[in-house]
């Protein structure tokens, strides 16, 4: 028994020493990132944020925007559902011909949302969850008036002249122009690559 003990510890060891300092600071920040979404901390969600998305879009008029989205808000509220950090997973560390360094953090994103001024019968709520589901989302409804939604969601990590040599963060949205105007064409297809082994890998074991 003593010895099984040794060998869990010294297993354990090396799995966390294998964990390189970057990935520990990817990691810490990417639930740190969520964290402040949750509670609303749009500024410090945005400090962290990669400085080639301010070249694009006012960072006022982003702030007013996850406040409109998730404050000011006549017809639904928003609700961000506290993420397990223990459900955090980082990448290894890659880097791009240019140098920039880029690694990718994905977690199970979870969101409710309560719809203010309307309710949904069975047919309606049937409707809701296709279109939900048509967006990659699992959903469900608590009520007639709150569903709820979850996602296996990615975080891009990024370190390169822009960001003064130090860690920056995106989410992973390909459908959206400033992600595609922001990121390198190679982290762009590791990303997608990245993103659809790990979808295939966790319906291989739901199976």
């Amino acid at each position: 028994m003593k010895k099984l003990f040794f060998l869990f510890l010294f297993v354990l060891s090396g799995v966390l020493w294998a964990q390189s300092p970057d990935q520990k600071k990817i990691l810490e920040d990417s639930q740190s990132f969520m964290f402040l979404f949750q509670k609303k901390d749009y500024d410090g969600m945005l400090n962290m944020t990669h400085p080639a998305i301010f070249e694009k879009v006012d960072r006022a008029m982003l702030t007013d925007r996850f406040k409109k989205m998730f404050e000011k808000n006549d017809e639904f509220q928003l609700e961000m559902v506290d993420s397990d950090k223990s459900t955090f997973e980082v990448s290894d560390i890659f880097t791009t011909e240019e140098n920039t360094k880029y690694a990718f953090t994905t977690y199970p994103m979870k969101m409710r949302m309560t719809f203010l001024k309307e309710t949904f019968d069975e047919d309606k709520k049937q409707m809701m969850l296709g279109m939900m589901e048509a967006q990659g989302m699992k959903a469900k409804f608590l009520n007639d008036t709150t569903v709820e939604m979850s996602k296996e969601s990615m975080i891009l990590a990024l370190n390169d002249k822009s960001t003064g040599n130090t860690w920056k963060y995106l989410n992973y949205d390909e459908a959206n122009p400033l992600y595609v105007s922001i990121v390198p064409v190679e982290v762009m297809k590791k990303a997608k690559e990245y993103y659809a082994n790990l979808l295939i890998k966790q319906k291989e074991n739901a199976n």
